[in-house]
């Protein structure tokens, strides 16, 4: 028995020393931890008021060293104190002997203190900053580009997107056409429509199927009196993208009505439905042709067909409660007006972002709340 309890207690003395060692090297490491490190460490667990502690100790301690500085900046602009973080970020571009790696940090830094206070302008100058120092920063092109896009600065958007997709060796064919497409856009915008139809047709060239030049096109023919080009442009996209032909709708509609053949748009619609049966943009917009031409049992049946396929639209159900009346139905259309709104929510509007549900009166090619390409539906 006393042999048994020697063994034991030999046991305990064993697990506590290698316990003891354990925690005293621990101490002692943590002990010859600098607050800097502390910082970089209290960063990494998200934990930025502990970490502007440390760092502001580790300036005061060491206040010849950069990335202390450069560090503290980054974390008073993550809370809040953008004023602060670019004042210490500008302060650091003016130290000597800087050399040129560290200084691209510093202008990416303060690149970004300015996109956070909304100063794109000067954002803009400062990314380039790092660019000169490092042709090759990604982070710098890719971040400089959001800028472009922000400022709807196209031109410039697409030449750097060029740049980056020579510099990934990637193909980028699509992405560079819609840029082009917005070049042209923001032309017709101005109202130079020389410009517009050059960049636009440019577009197409470096992608044959990008369904925005094809829209924009027919937008500056259309401006400029030459319907039937317009109406070809546009058809382009009927034909190539039958599930967002409904883009093209009104404007097709516009311009066969000028034409005097407004009775095309019928077999255009029809066409786009016999490819796609459950197109319910495409069958509300017929059923709204029937209904004004006065066939409201045609109009019925587009907007009943409609519903099957989209059995909780709102707006499938306002147009069927307002066909109903409109033939005299009023049970059918106060039936149908209660199932629109219940669950009322505001209108609805033609166009939303796949991934944000940003809405907007007009089809986008890029959101501008998340940023994302081609999301709109």
């Amino acid at each position: 028995m006393t042999i048994w309890i020697i063994l034991i207690l030999c046991v305990v003395a064993v697990i506590f020393h290698r316990v003891w060692v354990s925690l005293y090297a621990k101490r002692r490491r943590d002990a010859g931890r600098s607050p800097y490190v502390e910082g970089l460490s209290s960063l990494l667990d998200g934990d930025y008021n502990t970490a502007l502690g440390f760092l502001r100790q580790a300036v005061r301690e060491r206040p010849q060293d950069v990335d202390p500085y450069l560090r503290l900046g980054d974390v008073l602009r993550e809370t809040g104190e953008i004023k602060r973080a670019t004042q210490i970020h500008r302060e650091l571009t003016v130290r000597p002997s800087m050399p040129k790696k560290t200084l691209a940090k510093i202008f990416l830094s303060l690149a970004r203190d300015y996109m956070k206070a909304k100063r794109l302008d000067r954002a803009v100058a400062a990314y380039e900053h790092v660019l000169e120092i490092d042709s090759r920063n990604e982070k710098a092109m890719n971040e400089l580009l959001e800028v472009f896009e922000e400022m709807h600065e196209w031109d410039k958007a697409y030449l750097l997107r060029r740049n980056i997709s020579k510099a990934k060796r990637i193909d980028d064919t699509r992405f560079l056409a819609l840029y082009k497409a917005y070049v042209g856009k923001s032309y017709l915008d101005a109202g130079d429509l020389k410009r517009a139809e050059s960049a636009l047709k440019e577009s197409l060239k470096i992608d044959s199927e990008c369904a925005g030049a094809y829209l924009y096109l027919g937008d500056v023919y259309y401006a400029n009196g030459n319907i039937d080009n317009a109406i070809s442009s546009w058809r382009r996209i009927v034909t190539l993208f039958p599930d967002i032909a409904y883009i093209t709708f009104r404007r097709l509609e516009k311009a066969f009505y000028e034409k005097g053949k407004f009775e095309k748009i019928v077999d255009l619609y029809d066409g786009v439905l016999e490819r796609n049966p459950g197109d319910v943009k495409t069958l509300m917009t017929l059923a709204n042709i029937h209904r004004r031409k006065g066939n409201l049992d045609d109009a019925l049946r587009l907007c009943q067909t409609a519903l099957e396929f989209d059995p909780g639209s709102r707006k499938v159900k306002q147009a069927l409660a307002k066909l109903y009346y409109e033939k005299g139905d009023t049970e059918e259309s106060l039936k149908a007006m209660v199932e629109a709104f219940n669950g009322f929510s505001a209108d609805e509007e033609d166009y939303r972002c796949a991934k944000c549900e940003y809405r907007s009166n007009e089809v986008l090619w890029r959101c501008p709340r998340c940023r994302e390409w081609e999301t709109f539906i």
